[in-house]
């Protein structure tokens, strides 16, 4: 931590689309819906009278899952970067999860990087777009990572960055999302391939 707590020093407004994207992926992947006053619900048509405002609670840190990877693997797999041991995450939306799935959120938080790790069992693979719609900006298509994954980047000035990698193989979805870490996008991938 930096600067009172920060992950970084820059401008708090800087790290709302990361903080929202690292609550809001586990909250969306698990299948959570917000319906707004004039929007409809899935499989409705009334026209919105203005866009919803979404609202992510805050998760519980709780002790990290014994299935979450070491901070020396995660950090080894980020450019060689020294991470602590993780940190579990309670999704506010884990109870909504299907009968059977799993949901397990693992926190890196280093004194200038952080990363997140969400792996879903369980689900079905098309649950791969609900991360995707979280992302900061559009996604971009990945080759070679699981039956399907997309990825984002994200520069946030200063030599720092926010990307991220999600993928689905069979019934499970692994998301990872690296914020300064000094990791390329193929480095993130190749985690994720190596966590499905």
């Amino acid at each position: 931590m930096v600067d009172g707590g920060d992950l970084v020093a820059h401008s708090s407004s800087r790290w709302i689309p990361l903080i929202s994207l690292a609550f809001a992926v586990p909250l969306a992947a698990c299948g959570a819906t917000t319906t707004a006053t004039g929007t409809s619900a899935p499989g409705t048509s009334t026209p919105a009278t203005s866009a919803p405002t979404p609202t992510v609670a805050a998760p519980t840190t709780t002790a990290a899952a014994p299935s979450c990877p070491s901070g020396g693997t995660v950090g080894s797999a980020l450019g060689g970067i020294t991470l602590p041991n993780p940190t579990g995450i309670t999704s506010p939306a884990t109870t909504t999860l299907p009968a059977g799935a799993t949901d397990i959120n693992c926190e890196y938080r280093g004194t200038t990087a952080n990363a997140i790790i969400s792996i879903l069992t369980g689900i079905p693979a098309s649950t791969i777009s609900k991360f995707s719609d979280q992302f900061p900006v559009a996604f971009k298509p990945v080759a070679g990572v699981g039956d399907e994954a997309r990825s984002f980047y994200v520069s946030l000035g200063g030599g720092k960055d926010n990307e991220g990698v999600v993928a689905a193989k069979g019934s499970t979805v692994v998301a990872i999302v690296a914020t300064a870490t000094p990791a390329t996008l193929s480095q993130i991938e190749a985690l994720v391939n190596s966590l499905l």
